[in-house]
């Protein structure tokens, strides 16, 4: 039983943010304007990462040719639900997130340090760029959005042909839109409780 007095969330903030929240298959019509999603991405760009990093970067596939080029990667039990999506998003990461340390109070020597060894590099800006998404997807739903993450794609296709010019990779297609009843969800699955999940050592 969830002591209701540990949280300064109410109920209904709780209930937005995890236990009523889906990853929506269906959505309403109601399109997504990039003022919310850059409202959101100032909002969490406040949580934290290692050494203050923000390797996450978001393609928003706003245009026809930027949706076709990601339905095109797609897998191919993914692109129906990429087509229902009123906004997709390309979740990635910037290999030179260390160009930033300037305004995120990296050192010098970490840069370097970075310039140095791409494959800790990337191993870095991997786990912080995917730390920073569980943010984005709790904000976005905190501004009243749905979010299904699809893990499903061509990375490597996608990355030549959309990132080819960038030090951007992807990490995961981000499907948002505003929620109806029928999300299309299925039935909610079960979790496992703290008492397997968590342990004093």
């Amino acid at each position: 039983m969830v002591d209701m007095s540990t949280f300064v969330l109410d109920a209904d903030a709780r209930a937005t943010l995890f236990t009523d929240a889906r990853s929506n298959v269906h959505f309403s019509d109601q399109p997504v304007s990039m003022d919310a999603v850059h409202d959101v991405w100032d909002l969490i760009k406040w949580g934290p990462t290692a050494n203050n990093t923000v390797p996450l970067r978001l393609a928003a596939a706003t245009s026809d040719d930027a949706r076709a080029r990601v339905l095109e990667h797609a897998a191919e039990g993914n692109r129906a639900k990429v087509e229902a999506a009123p906004l997709v998003l390309v979740a990635a990461r910037d290999e030179r997130f260390h160009d930033h340390f300037a305004l995120t109070g990296g050192s010098e020597t970490a840069a370097a340090r970075f310039d140095s060894d791409p494959e800790a590099r990337t191993r870095f800006a991997h786990t912080n760029a995917m730390l920073q998404t569980g943010y984005l997807i709790v904000g976005l739903r905190a501004a009243g959005l749905a979010v299904r993450p699809l893990g499903g794609f061509d990375r490597a296709g996608l990355d030549a042909d959309m990132f080819a010019d960038s030090p951007w990779r992807s990490e995961v297609i981000l499907l948002v839109g505003y929620p109806t009843d029928e999300h299309g969800a299925g039935d909610r699955k079960g979790r496992i409780d703290s008492t397997l999940a968590v342990k004093e050592i």
